[in-house]
């Protein structure tokens, strides 16, 4: 917490009247203090300026001051130490605290309000830059308010449970208020929460399981169309479907039988014997025969 000290000398301060002690964790003060163990201990005649964060002063007397943040709020005792007067001039104080048979004075730049004893005082107060003068009764608040301008004569007394706008700081301008003129209410911090996802309760699978929903048997007017690239080469070789038409199976699951011929082997020189050619004719005609047998089944 920035502090500025303005007296020195411990013997000069010691001479004056604490206060209170404060508590903040970014205030400014300016004026005598004494920096104790648990807090500063404020004297007499300093200013307390909050940061973004309000500063509570502990008074030595008994309750609390609540200077809001961006307000700066001078304090000051009497002779006795039984009265205090503060002044400021924009911004909010809370005040709360009991009050013996004394009075405490709260100056602005237009107005003047006292705040007598005995009774608990528990009032806020707003000034705006352009004068503007919110004076709030807060609950349990057992002290009358009288209220002043500062080059007049005329009163007005704010009772307890009532809040009054003084518009620029006069009281022939004085309206009933609903806004709260203390501290500003800081907005709730929201928090995401990730809802998990509902838990699924798995079931063991059972055997021969139908499914939920079977599928239509296919139609037999429904036909299955696959397009294929067919390439023909004239260049390429004829293949050898001997051995592939000899292992092809017809639909009556029928194989082309083929009759085996033996033939003797031919002479070296001669011409073949009249046995052998015919042999090799009946073999020729047997194997073109299958073939044809093998086609003939094959598109009947």
């Amino acid at each position: 917490m920035p502090v500025l000290l303005v007296l020195g000398m411990r013997g000069a301060a010691a001479a004056q009247q604490t206060l209170g002690e404060l508590f903040a964790t970014d205030a400014r003060v300016k004026g005598a203090i004494i920096l104790a163990g648990s807090g500063t201990s404020v004297l007499s005649g300093a200013s307390i300026e909050a940061g973004a964060q309000a500063a509570t002063l502990k008074l030595e007397r008994g309750g609390t001051l609540l200077v809001c943040p961006g307000t700066k709020l001078s304090v000051t005792a009497s002779q006795t130490g039984r009265d205090l007067l503060f002044s400021m001039n924009a911004g909010n104080v809370e005040m709360n605290y009991p009050l013996g048979a004394s009075a405490d004075t709260l100056l602005t730049p237009d107005l003047r309000l006292l705040m007598p004893g005995p009774g608990t005082v528990h009032a806020a107060v707003q000034v705006t830059p352009q004068g503007d003068t919110c004076v709030q009764s807060l609950p349990s608040n057992a002290s009358a308010i009288v209220v002043s301008e500062s080059m007049g004569d005329a009163t007005y007394q704010v009772k307890p449970d009532e809040a009054v706008l003084f518009k620029s700081g006069h009281l022939s301008e004085a309206v009933p208020s609903r806004q709260n003129c203390g501290c500003p209410v800081s907005p709730p911090i929201m928090v995401a929460k990730a809802v998990p996802p509902p838990a699924v309760e798995s079931k063991p699978a059972q055997p021969n399981a139908q499914p939920a929903h079977p599928l239509p048997p296919p139609s037999p007017d429904e036909h299955v169309t696959v397009e294929a690239p067919f390439v023909f080469r004239a260049a390429d070789p004829v293949p050898d479907l001997t051995a592939t038409v000899a292992t092809l199976k017809l639909e009556n699951n029928k194989v082309v039988q083929l009759d085996p011929v033996v033939l003797p082997p031919p002479g070296k020189n001669g011409p073949q014997s009249k046995t052998a050619q015919a042999a090799n004719k009946q073999q020729k005609h047997g194997f073109f025969n299958s073939i044809g047998s093998f086609f003939a089944g094959l598109f009947h």
